[in-house]
């Protein structure tokens, strides 16, 4: 998830760094599964938010449109890699988990958080109603793409079924993917006004940086960038491979684990950046868009990567997600898309949002 500068957010999470040899090292030393899922999911935290603050800059150096597709790519580094790694394995259910979580996570818990926190003992403030209802429009879009081969499965009885379901997944992510390179052009490239935050003052920090010291920045970031990058594969790898042993000892699902803990540890970082930024009033509507983007990077530009990947290594991944996921992403953004309608919000409209996120949680760990 892109997001404004990270400075708070990555010195607080600077002392978790700390996990990551520990997560390595009890992992090849082959100790408790247990310790070894939590040191590794610990330890993804903190690189999280520098894979996110480096792609972040990168943007500023690149330029827009290079950027956008960095932060695509990068912004997501924990959802991707971890499901890429799970498709891999043949886990496809735990992909599609960690893909819906954390759509979950975006649109409920970290926009109810920037609501709260931007109007929290103010009267009523209103949203950039262009911005909202483009974003909302595209992002229900995004949800019927995912949700119709659920609706094939039940309104249709055949023998070649899956098969169909399948080349119906595959044509669907296509088309996802080219709605996807849509929205950046209208995101970066026409309406890219929508989306600016303070660009005068943004372009001052630019300036105030000097000319001399962009080479060596840009550099020393493209090294944080795949570092750290890396460090997360490596730490998922670990983390997947342990969360059979890890859900047996600890009676905690794989589904909740996929669903729930992976999605806040990777949106952490980004989200309390983006909640602190809305604080008293603050520029929700950016935090918004920051939002946003995020789910549309998993709906229109991860899952249908995920199902071209599989689709490339013969796994096959499709867009039929259990009933349970679909209803209860329907109804998400259902509630989303009605709040950003209005457009205008109260603290109230945040809790029912990070309300509704823990009842959801409650459903995930008693399954």
């Amino acid at each position: 998830m892109p997001v404004a500068p990270l400075t708070s957010t990555m010195i607080t999470t600077q002392s978790f760094l700390v996990f990551l040899p520990l997560g390595i090292i009890a992992a090849l030393l082959n100790l408790n599964p247990v310790l070894v899922s939590v040191f590794n999911f610990l330890a993804i935290l903190p690189l999280s938010a520098i894979v996110s603050d480096a792609s972040d800059t990168l943007s500023d150096h690149l330029g827009d449109l290079l950027g956008g597709l960095i932060n695509a790519t990068f912004g997501n580094a924990v959802e991707l890699s971890t499901g890429i790694l799970a498709v891999t394995s043949g886990d496809i259910y735990f992909a599609q988990s960690v893909m819906i979580g954390s759509i979950l996570s975006d649109i409920l818990l970290i926009l109810g958080g920037c609501l709260i926190s931007a109007s929290y003992n103010k009267h009523i403030l209103y949203f950039n109603v262009a911005m909202t209802t483009s974003l909302s429009s595209l992002m229900v879009v995004t949800a019927v793409g995912l949700i119709l081969p659920s609706v094939l499965y039940a309104t249709f009885s055949s023998i070649d079924l899956e098969n169909q379901v399948l080349s119906f997944s595959r044509g669907t992510s296509a088309v996802l993917l080219a709605l996807y390179i849509g929205y950046l052009y209208f995101q970066l490239g026409t309406h890219k006004h929508l989306f600016q935050q303070e660009p005068e003052s943004q372009q001052d920090d630019k300036n105030n940086k000097g000319e001399l010291d962009e080479k060596p920045d840009l550099k020393r970031t493209v090294l944080r960038l795949l570092a750290a990058g890396l460090a997360i594969v490596i730490c998922s790898h670990f983390f997947l491979s342990r969360v059979p042993a890890t859900s047996a000892a600890t009676q905690i699902s794989k589904t909740f684990i996929a669903t729930i803990l992976i999605p806040i540890t990777s949106n952490c970082p980004e989200g309390m950046a983006v909640i602190t930024a809305s604080f008293g009033g603050g520029d929700v509507n950016f935090a918004i868009s920051v939002i946003i983007s995020s789910i549309l990077q998993i709906g229109l530009f991860a899952i249908p990567f995920l199902v071209m990947f599989g689709w490339v290594i013969g796994v096959p991944m499709t867009l039929y997600f259990e009933t349970f996921h679909t209803l209860v992403l329907f109804f998400a953004i259902l509630v989303v898309s009605q709040v950003l309608k209005d457009a205008k919000y109260t603290y109230l409209h945040g809790s029912m949002l990070v309300g509704l996120y823990a009842i959801l949680g409650l459903a995930f760990w008693v399954r």
